[in-house]
């Protein structure tokens, strides 16, 4: 019988990983945007175990050393993984989450609820189709042609996942939400939704440049994933489109 030579990876992987993928992210982009990054990336990929690992490392650092600064990056790491939700389904990031909330501190606990309230009306429906179009610009038409035959799938675009999910930047910005979004499609390999994303995250305005070293780092996450990238384009490959 054939053996797989397939290997988990370690914690040792997982912290060189993380000290490669914050080396590697674009410096122009901030100093918090890459771990919102590798989560969305490295949940998407198969391999949420990892996530605590992640949030134990940042919670060693200084800026992170009260239980205020540590209940703001939770409602971000949630809200990442919440994001993440409409792009990779729910089981993967709470199970992320499971697992990070065991390790919490609770002094470190956040019991903050960023979507009571919440009503599926045309509020909300607007503000979806608002950043929906930002990101699509002139091809919303065409994706609208394709789902009027699909109307269970238009409706959810609008009104869950643009209307609940990522129209939502109280808690993380523009750049972030778009980021999670191409970081939990990409790592599947889907190539369609890479394309649109791509375009998406150069229509915000962040720079071509780095957004190809943005997917440089997912390369990263996918090795350590094990899962293969090659079917997705490349920025240079859209560019012309934005």
């Amino acid at each position: 019988m054939a053996t797989s030579s397939y290997r988990d990876p370690t914690e040792e992987d997982a912290l060189e990983l993380f000290k490669a993928f914050e080396n590697k992210f674009p410096k122009s982009l901030g100093d918090e945007k890459w771990y919102i990054v590798l989560f969305a990336a490295m949940v998407g990929g198969n391999q949420p175990n990892f996530a605590p690992n992640l949030y134990k490392n940042l919670i060693e650092r200084p800026e992170y050393s009260t239980p205020e600064q540590r209940q703001r990056l939770m409602r971000r790491i949630r809200e990442c993984m919440v994001k993440l939700v409409s792009i990779a389904g729910v089981c993967k990031p709470l199970d992320a989450m499971f697992d990070i909330d065991a390790i919490t501190r609770p002094e470190d606990k956040d019991y903050s609820f960023s979507r009571e309230g919440w009503q599926c009306d045309e509020a909300n429906r607007q503000r979806g189709f608002a950043w929906q179009s930002r990101l699509y610009q002139h091809d919303q038409g065409k994706i609208d042609d394709a789902l009027a035959s699909q109307k269970d799938f238009d409706w959810i675009s609008k009104n869950i996942s643009y209307g609940l999910y990522l129209s939502d930047h109280s808690i993380l910005d523009d750049d972030e939400t778009e980021l999670t979004v191409l970081a939990g499609i990409m790592i599947q390999n889907l190539p369609r939704e890479t394309g649109w994303h791509l375009r998406g995250t150069r229509r915000i305005g962040v720079s071509e440049e780095d957004v190809e070293t943005i997917q440089q780092c997912i390369e990263l996450v996918g090795k350590f994933c094990c899962v293969p990238l090659h079917k997705v384009p490349r920025v240079a490959d859209i560019e012309h489109e934005v």
